[in-house]
């Protein structure tokens, strides 16, 4: 496969520098299936397309600023600081740093998760463990009383009850959230079939 460089008008070389190696090689794979010239007719397609939107949503966003600054003249306040006008390359970049965020918080939620149940099973089997080394202590102790002995195990108990209610609700509450989120989808099915 031979190496090819093309320049596409409105290039952000700032943006180049955060989507080149993704980029690059999803290019090389659409390639692959599809060929180079499919490809090059692609992304001519999606250029126009991406243009098109954002000359269309600068526009819109320029009449909306239009109206909101006649708003607030009307109503006394002062014009001198007007909005900003919108150009399509703004809304362009604004849209590119949005996805990248959108991504960001997806991949971050998706790692959060898991370590988030990594460390519940790590925190189990260390609860678990310290749990039992110090009953051990406390049990093998020919120093304390039996009193003494009584007491230190119906604390340790009580510590461990406690860290497993904590734990265990919420996990609860977070199922019970998703099970009211269903109920409440289900429900509003219901009422549209019932309208329709």
């Amino acid at each position: 496969m031979r190496a090819h460089t093309k320049k596409y008008p409105h290039h952000d070389p700032t943006s180049t520098v955060l989507w080149l190696p993704s980029l690059q090689s999803a290019v090389l794979y659409l390639e692959s299936m599809m060929g180079q010239e499919n490809v090059h007719t692609l992304a001519m397609f999606l250029q126009t397309a991406i243009r098109f939107l954002a000359e269309g949503a600068a526009s819109g966003l320029n009449v909306i600023a239009v109206y909101v600054t006649e708003i607030l003249r009307v109503t006394g306040f002062d014009v001198a600081l007007t909005l900003p006008r919108f150009t399509p390359e703004g809304v362009t970049s604004v849209a590119q740093w949005g996805l990248v965020g959108l991504i960001a918080y997806w991949i971050l939620t998706i790692l959060l998760r898991l370590l988030i149940a990594v460390f519940k099973q790590l925190f189990w089997v260390v609860k678990t463990v310290l749990a039992l080394w110090l009953f051990g202590l406390i049990v093998t102790d020919k120093h304390s009383s039996a009193e003494t002995t009584a007491i230190r195990v119906g604390v340790l108990v009580l510590v461990v009850v406690l860290l497993t209610l904590f734990t265990s609700a919420s996990e609860k509450s977070s199922n019970l959230e998703g099970r009211l989120n269903k109920l409440e989808g289900r429900l509003r099915a219901v009422e549209r079939r019932k309208e329709e």
